[in-house]
């Protein structure tokens, strides 16, 4: 799982593999380690309600049934929620990225989703937009 977030939103990506698991009623997460023994968590688990808390240096997404339904719907490519008090929310499949990264970056590969119809046409012109080309 690839996790972004900022002061208004959370993005998490999710591989074919974490998808089959949350099917499945399996609880999978990531977390990161820090020097001095701080760790941040991030978990995504089945339930009734789709919901997101924290518990200490821990985020918890849990989805429904109906939204892990469209979470795997083929032309899904994620589900989008909002917390009462504004936090955005996202839960997304990865794709391949659209566009090359630089050899520094130093990013392994991943297992991704393969992209639905029109998928990199959309991103790329996304991209022009917000870029002003």
């Amino acid at each position: 799982m690839k996790i972004r977030w900022n002061r208004e939103s959370v993005r998490l990506r999710i591989t074919p593999t974490e998808m089959a698991m949350i099917l499945r009623g399996e609880e999978f997460g990531e977390e990161l380690g820090f020097p001095g023994g701080t760790t941040w968590r991030v978990t995504v688990s089945a339930g009734a309600q789709t919901a997101l808390a924290s518990e200490e240096n821990t985020a918890n997404v849990t989805l429904s049934a109906e939204d892990r339904e469209r979470l795997a719907a083929p032309d899904a490519e994620g589900i989008y929620f909002q917390t009462p008090d504004g936090l955005r929310y996202y839960v997304e499949k990865d794709f391949p990225c659209v566009h090359k990264r630089g050899a520094e970056a130093l990013e392994p590969g991943t297992e991704t989703f393969i992209p639905p119809a029109g998928f990199e046409a959309r991103k790329l012109e996304t991209e022009t937009e917000i870029n002003g080309e």
